[in-house]
Order: C-alpha cells, then sequence, then structure tokens
C-alpha cells in the first residue's frame, strides 16, 4: 500500500467514462505543500494546463484534481471556463483558496468537460479520501494504460528515513519532453522551493525525457512534484550529498514510472534501452539514440525480432552527428554486432536476444567519450489497432 505521511488520495467513477471504470482521481495535502511542476512543449496545451500553470507560480499546491477520459483540450474559451468552475468548486468543497487547486485532465482532444458530471462527484470523491487512497487514484487516471502505474522508495535524510513515491499514466503519444502522460511525485522529505525545482527537472530528463513509445507529444503532460514537509528533517537545499540523495530516490521512482510506461506502451512487446557511446558531446549521443528509437523502421524491426542491424546505422547516419561510419560497433546486448564496421553478429545469438522483451541496444561511434541513453517500445499491430479506433 502506497503511504506518504501529510498526503490523502482517492479515484472514484464519476460518470465520465463508461462501464464504470474509474475517472475522477484526488490528491489532497493536509496542509499547503511546497511544489513544482513541468509541462509539455507542444504549443497546443489543454485548459488545464493553461490554469495549473498559473497556480503553480505561488510554489504552493493542497490538491490535485485529475480526470480522465476528457482532455479538455482546443475547448476554447469554454475550456478554460470549465476548468475555473471545477477547479472553484472543489476549492470551495475543501475550504481551502482556488490557487491551491492543481486541475489535470487526460483523453479525448475536442470533447468539453462535463463540469456538472464531476462536480457532482465531489463529495463521493472527497469523503474517499484515505491515507492508503492512491492506488484508487492511480486507477483512476489511465486512458489506454493497461495496469496502473506507481513507484515508492525511502531515503535517508538528516538521520531521518523519508518517504518518495510516483503515480502516472501514459501508454500512447510519448516522446521526450514527456507526452499524453501524468506523474505525481510525493514525498514527506522538507525541501526547499528551489531544490524541489532543481530534483525535479533533473529527475525529469533522467526518466520520462528518455522514453519513446511513438514520437507524439501531448497537449496535456504534466509531472508535479509535492513535499509535507512532515519528515521534519531540515530542508534540503539544492546542493550537497542529501541533494543528491533526494535526486536519486526521485529519480528512481520517476525512472520506475517511465518503465512502466514504455512496457505499456500501447501494444508493446519490447522494452529496449538505446545506448550511445564514444560521442564527441551528450547532445551528439542523445540526437543518435534518439533518432534510432523514434525509427518505424527500427520499431518494427524490434517487434519482428529481426536482428536487422542495417536500420539501426541507417538512423543513426541521419542523426545531423557526424562520425566515421567506417569505425563503428555495434551491440546487442553483450553481443557484438558490428565491428569497424564488419559484420561480425551470430544470426542466431542475436535473434534469442530480441525474442526478450527487454534487451539493450549499443552503438560505439568512437568518435568521443561522452554518451547517452533512451528506453524505446517496439511498434506492433496493436498499436496500430488501438490508435486506429480510439474515438469509435
Amino acid at each position: 500500500m502506497i503511504k506518504v505521511p501529510g498526503f490523502l488520495g482517492s479515484g472514484i467513477h464519476s460518470g465520465i467514462k463508461k462501464k464504470w471504470k474509474k475517472d475522477l482521481a484526488l490528491i489532497y495535502a493536509e496542509e499547503p505543500a511546497k511544489a513544482s511542476a513541468v509541462f509539455t512543449k507542444n504549443i497546443v496545451r489543454a485548459a488545464p494546463l493553461e490554469v495549473g500553470m498559473e497556480h503553480i507560480k505561488g510554489g504552493l499546491c493542497q490538491a490535485v484534481l485529475v480526470n480522465s477520459g476528457i482532455a479538455n483540450a482546443y475547448t476554447g474559451k469554454r475550456g478554460l471556463r470549465d476548468v475555473k468552475t471545477t477547479t472553484k468548486k472543489l476549492a470551495k468543497e475543501l475550504n481551502i483558496d482556488e490557487s491551491l487547486v492543481f486541475p489535470s485532465s487526460t483523453g479525448l482532444i475536442g470533447t468539453p468537460l462535463p463540469v456538472d458530471t464531476i462536480t457532482q462527484a465531489y463529495p463521493k470523491l472527497i469523503s474517499e479520501l484515505r491515507e492508503g487512497g492512491f492506488e484508487d487514484a492511480s486507477e483512476a487516471i489511465m486512458t489506454t494504460d493497461a495496469f496502473p502505474k506507481h513507484s515508492i522508495t525511502k531515503a535517508t535524510i538528516g538521520g531521518k528515513k523519508g518517504t518518495i513515491c510516483c503515480i502516472g499514466k501514459g501508454a500512447g503519444m510519448i516522446s521526450p519532453n514527456m507526452a499524453t502522460m501524468l506523474a505525481y511525485i510525493l514525498t514527506d522529505i522538507n525541501i526547499s522551493k528551489k531544490a524541489l525545482s532543481k530534483v525535479l527537472k533533473n529527475s525529469v530528463n533522467n526518466s520520462f525525457n528518455r522514453i519513446i513509445v511513438d514520437g507524439d507529444t501531448s497537449t496535456n503532460d504534466t509531472v508535479l512534484i509535492m513535499t509535507s514537509g512532515r519528515l521534519g528533517n531540515k530542508a534540503v537545499g539544492d546542493y550537497g550529498a542529501d541533494f543528491k540523495k533526494l535526486e536519486a530516490a526521485v529519480t528512481q521512482v520517476a525512472s520506475d514510472v517511465a518503465e512502466m510506461i514504455i512496457k505499456d506502451g500501447e501494444g508493446a512487446t519490447k522494452a529496449v534501452k538505446i545506448t550511445v557511446i564514444g560521442a564527441k558531446s551528450t547532445k551528439d549521443a542523445e540526437k543518435v539514440a534518439r533518432t534510432i528509437g523514434n525509427s518505424l523502421l527500427t520499431k518494427t524491426a524490434f517487434y519482428g525480432e529481426d536482428p536487422n542491424w542495417g536500420r539501426i546505422v541507417a538512423a543513426a547516419g541521419r542523426a545531423g552527428v557526424e562520425f566515421d561510419p567506417d569505425k563503428i560497433d555495434l551491440f546487442f546486448d553483450d553481443h557484438k554486432v558490428i565491428s569497424s564496421s564488419k559484420v561480425v553478429m551470430d544470426e542466431k545469438k542475436a535473434h534469442k536476444i530480441l525474442k526478450k522483451p527487454k534487451f539493450e541496444v549499443t552503438l560505439n561511434l568512437k568518435n568521443g567519450k561522452a554518451s547517452s541513453y533512451v528506453i524505446a517500445s517496439d511498434l506492433s499491430f496493436e498499436y496500430v489497432k488501438i490508435n486506429a479506433h480510439y474515438r469509435t
């Protein structure tokens, strides 16, 4: 059971979705919590993001309201009006300031929010708030997800053991700069506002921004971090040993959820870590890794368990990074496929590796000492089936 001192959670069926699936979640801090958030890079932003970005400027949050099934994106002035109505009414029900309510939505773009359906469910949503309610909340925020996603860990700060958890959702429209995903990180560790923003940015860059399902970036992407400070430790600053321990713990739970998203990637059967080493710069290594991870030909080869190294090399060559094609090495796990551009692959061994649900592709550019990686899913028939009939 997920429990974080100072926080309560709930998740219910309000009527947005059919078949009595949970579709409305609430995360509640018993006192206003220090908070920070990052959002989609898409210039088409959903109405809840516009409101959330404004509310989070104060650096405090007490209630996170999440609905699934409808994204409330591309809904114009009505969309903004609907978000403000739902947040204002929730604030009144909770007897808190409206600026302390952080809204999120996920689902179908272009459909208005059913305001009455949502607000009429508030009494039930609030009455079901409890310490162990985050499993219900993680279920309520799902859209095409096959399973709820959450992770929890501990970190010792100032001689006291604190809790860090992450709940999230996402399966498709996943690419760097997040994607159709929502994630909420909660902790009882006392953290300064500056450190909170820094740890969030660093952890997101090393978790959610490393995953690729289909190259799409959505309109609603959000990662929010909140701290209740209930641990009672001296506030963690933005440098030093305690900051490093905190950052490692936050990155761990974020990475766990990020890998669950890849595992759940609509129709995905593989999770492939693509590592590029021997680059002139980290930026170069990342560009090559991302180009390979986004290649449809490479992703379909992974699905077909076909050790088609030519697709990987070709993708690397169009990444816009200078390297000598005659020098590269390529590995599937620890099996060498290309050695200084000569094929040394054992077809049977390579095929056996690609049959695994998780494996690694490593490309050595022999051009420097920098490295980077992404984690990508394959591309299956099921992905096409799910997304071809999303509205119908």
